[in-house]
Order: C-alpha cells, then structure tokens, then sequence
C-alpha cells in the first residue's frame, strides 16, 4: 500500500515529536484518521523515511523505521512568464509532477495579467501550496522552489550559473532544446533553465536582454504553442536531455 507523504519541517528524528505543521497534524489526525502503529513517510532535506507513529494529538510523534536516499535528478528550472485565470496552477502543478527543480514566475512586456505587490504575494503563496500538493501526490521526496513574482529584467541574475534556454515561437533557424544542449556541453550535475513567455511570448527587445546575459534561442517545433503547453514541454526535453524521465545522458 502507498503511504501518505508529508514534508518536514526539520530534521527527522529516530523518535520523538514529529517536525510536522499544525495542518499536517490536522491532516493526519481528522481527515486520514491515522493513530499509534499505521506508518507514513517523511521527508526532508537528506531524504524520506518511512515512519510509524506512536502518538497523534496536538502534535504528532513516531519512531523512524526507514530511510531512504534522495535520488540524483538533473537540476532544471523553468523560468514561467505569468499567465491568467488558473493555467499557473497547472504550469506549477504539471512541472512538479515532471521533476522541475525550481520555478520562477515573471512579468514582462505581454503579460495579460498585471499583479501590484500585494497580488504577487497572494499569487506566489498558492503557487508554493500548489507545488508542495502536487509533491505529496505524486510521491516526489522534495517540493520545487516556487519564487516570487518578478520582473523579467531580475531573471538572468537569478539564473546566473545555468545554462538558459530562451524557447522563441519567432526565432528563425534555432536549435531544439537537445541541440543547443548538446553545444554547452554539460555535466550530469549543471543547472539548465529553460525561459517560456505568458500568452503573448516574449518582445524582441526580452530575447535580446536575455541573450546579452547568455542565454541561447530555442525553437519548440513549428506550431504555436499554449504557454501552460510550452512551459511544461520545454522542461520536460530539458530534463530528458539530461537524464530525467528515462532520458538520454549519455
């Protein structure tokens, strides 16, 4: 049988009080309906363990049973410009589900939606409850970090170090994502980025601010492509190339 997952809030310990948050113990408590002897597993930084709890009230205790090691998994992140309604959700959901590392939602020149400072909180905090559900369902041993909203402008610096990937619907002659892999010659270990624009895409003036920082165009194939699609997609080439999802490092 699969075991509930839960994230830590710290270490877990071999036994003791359980660094869970007040809405997992909610969780495990009146919704699962879990007591003393039925087991879950736990995660944190180090890995996950399978856990048998010996006490649920207010808080939660149990004794490590076992440990499992975190996996290697290439380190991808998706550099997602906002989109409306609830297609974010899905982008956050979809690429947690994939195995996206980190996510990092921007603004930029045809965004629709227009977010002052208070929204873009709002919007950032479901977005990291979105990808830490997503986490828990599809039994990953960590939740990718979902940053804040910010402008376009602030990207490359948050990307310094990886090897970017400007996803172009206007590019004439650009390499697929595995090509123009292939040219920055990677280790198992490197980061990559892949940059998708909101429904609009991305301005001229964006792809040439994001190629001065070093980023290199890319094409998605020759159809125009939802962002919710092409953010998604776009990640899931990147992580193949590297040796995610049954893929190709060779």
């Amino acid at each position: 049988m699969t075991l509930h997952r839960f994230f830590a809030s710290g270490p877990v310990p071999d036994a003791g009080q359980l660094p869970l948050s007040a809405s997992d113990v909610h969780h495990i408590r009146d919704v699962l309906r879990l007591g003393p002897g039925d087991r879950v597993l736990l995660a944190d930084e180090t890995g996950a363990a399978v856990v048998r709890l010996t006490a649920v009230g207010e808080a939660a205790s149990g004794v490590r049973e076992r440990t499992m090691a975190l996996t290697s998994v290439p380190r991808v992140v998706l550099a997602q410009g906002v989109a409306k309604g609830d297609r974010m959700d899905a982008v956050i959901r979809q690429a947690t589900e994939i195995g996206v590392s980190r996510v990092i939602p921007f603004t930029s020149e045809r965004c629709v939606v227009r977010l002052d400072a208070v929204k873009a909180h709002t919007k950032a905090e479901r977005w990291r409850r979105v990808a830490a559900e997503a986490a828990k369902q599809c039994q990953r041993a960590d939740v990718p970090d979902v940053a804040d909203v910010v402008p376009l402008a602030q990207v490359p610096a948050l990307l310094e170090g990886a090897a970017v990937l400007a996803c172009w619907e206007e590019a004439d002659q650009a390499p697929g994502v595995g090509q123009a892999l292939r040219e920055f010659e990677l280790g198992p270990e490197s980061e990559v980025a892949v940059v998708v624009g909101p429904e609009g895409g991305l301005a001229s003036g964006e792809v040439a601010l994001l190629r001065e920082s070093g980023a290199r165009v890319v094409t998605l194939g020759t159809t125009v492509l939802r962002t919710e699609t092409a953010g998604v997609l776009a990640a899931c080439l990147a992580l193949y190339e590297q040796g995610g999802l049954g893929g190709r490092r060779d």
